[in-house]
């Protein structure tokens, strides 16, 4: 089920203390509204009372959809520092609740789930959007690696992302966001075909997609970060 608990938060503009419904965790199947608002990016969004300033609240949730084979811990995006420990974390969650080491039942669903860890709202929209455009995260990952490559100028900073914000049958729209507050600070637009020349190119990608794949952190800044 989905899950909320109350909390309360200042706003930063004013400072005036806002109560909330926190949601820790969403299942998708039951709730398929709350899957429609995080990709909409209004999903924990509360508007203050005093101001008018809205505050979007940092994921910190399990996000779950047996019917598209999704089980994603969302985190916050400061939690990236820390996100060989997170990851850690993630595939026991994982395992103990849907894993070897879950009930039967459990098992029988979590053949069905494909487990991720991700950090920040930008990341989580972006493994449902391209769930649902049917596109493997693996390989759109090693497409920005290629992206990368042949883009000069990318804003690839310390405190910057690639994600993909949208897409339609013959386009990919890719946008560098400043990780803090999804300030967009450029686009790209991508031909879909290029996922399929990243898919038949597999020997020359061959070691690096085994990397992701093993992984539950699937993000190409991961293999900027571990040596090969």
């Amino acid at each position: 089920m989905s899950l909320f608990e109350p909390a309360e938060v200042s706003c930063p503009v004013c400072g005036e203390l806002m109560s909330f419904d926190l949601c820790t965790s969403v299942n998708a199947d039951r709730r398929p509204d709350l899957r429609l608002e995080i990709l909409a990016a209004t999903f924990q969004r509360v508007p203050c009372a005093a101001c008018g300033t809205t505050v979007q609240l940092p994921p910190a949730l399990t996000y779950m959809d047996v019917g598209r084979g999704q089980w994603i811990l969302a985190k916050p995006a400061p939690d990236y520092a820390n996100w060989e420990s997170l990851e850690a974390i993630a595939r026991d969650t994982f395992s103990l609740s849907y894993g070897p080491a879950a009930s039967r039942p459990a098992r029988e669903i979590g053949r069905r789930l494909t487990p991720r860890i991700t950090f920040g709202w930008a990341a989580l929209r972006e493994k449902l959007l391209a769930c649902e455009e049917g596109i493997d995260d693996v390989t759109l990952e090693l497409l920005k690696l290629a992206v990368l490559r042949s883009v000069s100028g990318a804003p690839l900073h310390d405190d910057s992302e690639l994600r993909l914000i949208d897409a339609t049958n013959a386009t990919l729209v890719l946008a560098w966001l400043v990780s803090a507050t999804e300030q967009q600070l450029s686009t790209l637009d991508v031909p879909r075909g290029a996922l399929d020349g990243i898919a038949a190119e597999d020997d020359a990608w061959a070691t690096l997609r085994v990397r992701l794949t093993d992984a539950l952190f699937v993000d190409f800044s991961r293999l900027l970060l571990q040596p090969v």
